[in-house]
Formats: C-alpha cells, structure tokens, sequence
C-alpha cells in the first residue's frame, strides 16, 4: 500500500535526524528518576517501617498527571508540521506526483509519527520497569504494561490529532497555531469550560444536580486527556466511580460528586471512557483529510 512508503519514509528520516534516540534519552531519564526516587526513597522506607514492598501502582498514580502533560507536547512537536511543513516547502506536490494519493499521505504521516513517539515511550516504560525489579518496589506486571500502552495509545491520539490539524491547515503557521490553541484548550481550560456549562444550565434551566454532574463529567471525558487520566486512574483504584470521580479530586466535593454519580451509570463505563478516548484516532484525521482533498495546494 502506498501509505506504507510514506510511513517508513517517515519513520526512517526520523532515525537519520536521531529524533528516535533523542526521544529514548528523554523517556528514559522523565521515567527512571521519579522510579527510582520512588523505589528508594519510599519503598525504602515503607520498606524499613513495615517490612513490606510498596506496589508499582503507587509510580503509576504518581505519573499519570505527568504523561498527561508531557506526551502530548512530544505529540505535537512531532506532528504538527507532518502535512502542513511539506506544504509550505513545497515537497507536498512532489510527493503527490508519486503514486500516493491525499489519503496515503494523512495515514501515512499518522503512523510514521506515531511509531516515533511509540517506541521511545515504550523504552522508556521498559527502563523504569528495570529499575523496580532491583529495588525494592513490587511490579505489578498486568497495570503497568496496561499503563504503558494506555501512555503510548495517548501519543498515538494526539499524532492523529495534530495530523489532522496538519492536512486542514494551509501553512506550518497556521498548523503550529491551530495544535498549540487545541494543547491549550484540552489542557487549562477544559476543566473550567465544563464547569461553566454546567453553571449556565443550572441557572437557566433549573435541572437537578445529579443531572448537572452527569452532564460535567461527560464533557470532561470528551477531552482526551481528561479520558485517558480516567482510564489510568482505574489501574489502581480498581473501581469505575472512583476513576470517573479522580477527575474532581477528593475531598468535599468527591464526595458530594460520588453520591450523586452511585451508581455510576453504564455510559460512564470504562468500555464507553475508552470508545470516546479512541474516536479521537479518527475524527479529526478524518476531518483533516476531507479539508486537505479539496484544497487547492
């Protein structure tokens, strides 16, 4: 298939450019430090007091706010010039004039991309992994490998998402404006956007409360950060309400929140949290596509 040309291009000039081993340095040493502060800092000292091991799942919950953070820039840098960049270069028409159509392109760039974020953040993952076997920190093998890929899957949504900001946008600017503006939205504002709706349709509509958190979590989980700290925060709370309810923090309001979400309803589910997490991978490389086909380059 053409749009293998395209990804392997990709993926190769990113080893030539040493973006691979950049990225796995980075990785390596954002996981390993905390890991081992953890291990012997903490663990150590659980360790010492109790006699038994602290769970890997505490680097986890400790982490998942970080990644959140973190992967998504590596993301964006990585991606939002993919289209947009060879545009403005000039190299787009070339690269069309091969056998590859619009629709190799955009896939072709989403999963070149994504292997590059892929691979380093599983290195890195595999590299703290290490540091818990040889230090007193208990691996819990099953939560951690699903954290790591649930992390890499993250890299993988926000590849797609600035591809497809990429293929609509007609200059690198334009991309680099529209991807920083989305990082923006998804990770301030998010928060105090849903906050606000619900505010409005209090005072408008007069709806009850358990209503208004329903419809302030489902807005929440639309944000796929928001989704995807919801689906890690099941790995080591063990409980769907308890991982929807994360989203809101603890204390009062948890609590006030957790009642008026118990039961938790069957579209908050994990399996529905990760449908919405995963529409992500398509919608907007979709609709990115559907721009880039008409436009005249």
């Amino acid at each position: 298939m053409s749009w293998r040309v395209v990804a392997r291009k990709d993926f190769e000039d990113s080893i030539r450019s040493w973006w691979i081993v950049a990225l796995s340095a980075l990785f390596v040493v954002l996981f390993v430090v905390p890991a081992y502060f953890l291990a012997e800092g903490v663990g150590g000292a659980v360790v010492e007091q109790t006699g038994e091991q602290i769970s890997s799942d505490a680097f986890i919950s400790l982490l998942a706010s970080f990644v959140a953070f973190l992967i998504p820039i590596v993301a964006i840098v990585l991606a939002y010039a993919s289209v947009a960049g060879e545009r403005d270069s000039g190299t787009l028409k070339l690269l069309l004039a091969l056998p590859h159509s619009r629709r190799d392109v955009v896939l072709g760039k989403i999963v070149g991309r994504s292997a590059v974020i892929v691979l380093p953040v599983l290195v890195g993952f595999l590299a703290a992994a290490v540091v818990f076997l040889i230090t007193p920190v208990s691996l819990e093998a099953g939560n951690y490998l699903a954290f790591a890929l649930l992390s890499a899957l993250l890299g993988v949504v926000f590849v797609s998402l600035s591809v497809g900001i990429s293929a609509a946008a007609g200059t690198r600017r334009q991309a680099m404006l529209g991807n920083v503006g989305i990082y923006v939205i998804f990770s301030l504002f998010w928060g105090s956007f849903a906050e606000g709706l619900v505010n409005l349709l209090n005072e408008y509509t007069g709806a009850a409360f358990e209503t208004l958190v329903r419809v302030q979590l489902a807005v929440r989980l639309l944000n796929p950060v928001d989704a995807y700290q919801s689906l890690a925060a099941i790995l080591w709370t063990s409980d769907a309400l308890g991982a929807r309810l994360s989203l809101f923090g603890g204390g009062l309001a948890g609590q006030v929140y957790g009642q008026a979400l118990d039961p938790l309803p069957a579209y908050f589910s994990d399996p529905v949290v990760a449908v919405a997490f995963l529409a992500w991978l398509a919608v907007p490389p979709l609709l990115g596509y559907l721009a880039f086909r008409d436009a005249d380059l």
